[in-house]
């Protein structure tokens, strides 16, 4: 089951070398990138009125995480899906940041390190239900 429209995809990741690998994998699909290196930048750009089929989040960043950026994407981008992505901290364990991610309605969470095959069938089924409602 694959995409038939060119998503426009929102990637916030304070790694650069994760955010250009993320943002490759989506653009090979297909798909229109913007990058935001932190949750500040992201919410900035939600702010402003951008609106995004798809916003790809890490949970664990700087100035401000992907928890307050899938909250802001809830009230701004109402009609975009969120994939929360996380391979945890020191003191804080993936799957426990991935889970207030989940409290928060991400419609998806990937452990990182992931497959670039996992992120592109989770950037695929997230996309495909946002075009399924968008036709109703």
């Amino acid at each position: 089951m694959g995409c038939w429209f060119m998503a426009k995809v929102l990637v916030v990741e304070d790694s650069a070398a994760v955010r250009l690998a993320v943002t490759e994998v989506i653009e090979q699909a297909g798909h229109e990138v913007v990058e935001a290196e932190n949750g500040r930048v992201a919410i900035g750009l939600l702010d402003g009125g951008a609106v995004f089929d798809l916003i790809v989040t890490d949970v664990l960043m700087p100035e401000a995480d992907g928890v307050e950026v899938i909250k802001a994407a809830r009230t701004r981008n109402p009609g975009g899906k969120v994939l929360a992505m996380s391979g945890g901290a020191p003191n804080l364990p993936a799957g426990y940041a991935l889970k207030m991610a989940e409290m928060f309605a991400a419609d998806a969470v990937l452990y990182k390190p992931f497959l670039n095959e996992e992120l592109r069938k989770a950037v695929a089924r997230l996309l495909s239900m946002a075009g399924e409602s968008e036709t109703g």
